[in-house]
């Protein structure tokens, strides 16, 4: 069994668009054409069984249709709704996506402007933490963006100390390019990383030492399709001096955990 915790998905309309706008920046061929069927043939060539679709508001006039295609795909799917802090209508929408069956929220603080730990978000995450809901957060650097991080180790580590009963990840081991600061500052914080573009991103031997000190148990596979497949990030993974036992937990066991999947 195999779960992708980390894949985006663009309505049919937007796709050819959305791919282009973003992978021209980090100058990554995607692979996919960003719409789900093809995300659906991938997957399902690549051997996984269930995949988590990570949706992104970019911009408070974006939330609600952003939020309105996670709810049509969670019908068949699951997938992860957004919201963004600057927006009057958040505190709702959450209402709204958890009454719709989502169970969880993707923030880019890249693309959303803001720093992980201001405190505008925090009632957002006082209600994400209070309604159960599972929060996904880019980590580190993205190529598009200057620095500084606006989601770095320390500052993610804050919001964990804030908010302990969160259930947060950190994509892409904890963050791009923040390998010390990742095991400085979020090892010891209840906070989730998944496995999102390292194929590309890491060295087997960092990888191993992140996934090692902060336990496979709260690890999750994911790919960051259409930025990179499921079969790189299985090779990778393979590469790595990890148990049996170490990578069942990392390609399924987790997920089906925090997602509450009946199996």
């Amino acid at each position: 069994m195999l779960i992708d915790f980390h894949t985006h998905v663009f309505p049919d309309k937007l796709a050819a668009h959305a791919m282009d706008l973003l992978s021209k920046p980090i100058h990554i061929r995607p692979c996919t054409d960003g719409t789900l069927a093809d995300t659906e043939r991938l997957m399902k060539e690549e051997g996984v069984t269930q995949f988590v679709a990570l949706n992104i508001a970019a911009s408070p006039r974006t939330e609600r249709h952003v939020n309105d295609f996670a709810i049509f795909l969670n019908r068949t799917h699951i997938a992860f709704g957004s919201v963004h802090p600057d927006s009057e209508n958040a505190l709702s929408e959450l209402d709204r996506l958890k009454e719709n069956g989502i169970k969880g929220i993707k923030f880019h603080n890249e693309y959303q402007q803001f720093f992980v730990d201001d405190e505008k978000a925090f009632p957002l995450y006082e209600k994400i933490e209070k309604l159960g809901l599972i929060a996904v957060f880019h980590g580190g650097y993205d190529p598009a963006y200057p620095l500084p991080y606006k989601a770095s180790p320390e500052r993610s580590a804050h919001i964990c100390a804030a908010f302990p009963k969160a259930k947060f990840i950190f994509a892409h081991l904890g963050g791009l390019k923040t390998e010390k600061d990742t095991l400085t500052y979020l090892k010891n914080t209840s906070a989730y990383i998944d496995t999102a573009f390292i194929a590309n991103a890491f060295d087997a031997a960092t990888a191993t030492k992140i996934i090692r000190e902060f336990g496979a148990e709260r690890v999750l596979f994911g790919s960051d399709c259409p930025w990179e497949t499921p079969a790189a990030t299985i090779r990778f993974i393979e590469s790595l001096p990890l148990t049996k036992e170490e990578k069942e937990l990392i390609y399924y066991k987790n997920a089906i955990s925090l997602l509450n999947l009946n199996t």
